[in-house]
């Protein structure tokens, strides 16, 4: 796309001396003449720019469509992740070690094509904090902009702090105040 539009402006700097020249011819036709021609001229570069500006959105919109796809799965997978770990050990649910590892490492390779730059960026973050067990808080929380990164990716756009861990955690009022 960007190299049309460099073709484009090439095309008009070297046209610029024959402009000169065109204008010089133009200035001996009849005024009804040169009005007609100068408007065909304005309605040609007026079809072609936003011809070429309607491709440029249409295929930035069909990559946003594709890469959203792509990215639910990998998106999914780490909501049902998050959720498995917090019911970990509730109403006789268990979620062996094995398997999270097993999961998370699904979900890093999933990432690593398809996730945005956004996300893989917070993912990692996320995995640095959850060496320590001191940044319980600070995990939250950063499993929360994951989400809301994941969110606005496939179009439904973030959520206030709080909303999304709400459905997790029932006393996340406590944690935004500890915050």
């Amino acid at each position: 796309m960007l190299l049309i539009i460099a073709f484009a402006i090439f095309v008009i700097i070297v046209s610029i001396k024959y402009i000169g020249l065109f204008l010089k011819q133009l200035a001996k036709l009849d005024a009804v003449v040169v009005v007609a021609i100068i408007t065909g001229g304005v309605s040609i570069i007026g079809v072609v720019i936003s011809s070429i500006v309607g491709k440029s959105l249409e295929y930035k919109k069909s990559r946003n469509e594709y890469l959203a796809q792509k990215r639910e799965g990998p998106y999914c997978d780490f909501v049902d992740l998050i959720y498995k770990v917090q019911q970990n050990g509730k109403a006789g649910t268990e979620y062996p070690q094995e398997d999270m590892i097993k999961d998370i490492n699904k979900f890093s390779k999933q990432l690593t094509l398809w996730g945005s730059p956004k996300v893989a960026k917070k993912w990692i973050e996320f995995r640095q904090l959850a060496i320590n067990p001191k940044n319980n808080l600070d995990s939250i929380w950063i499993t929360e902009e994951i989400m809301n990164e994941m969110r606005k990716d496939l179009g439904t756009g973030k959520t206030k702090k709080g909303q999304l861990m709400g459905f997790i955690i029932n006393d996340i009022k406590d944690y935004i105040k500890q915050k």
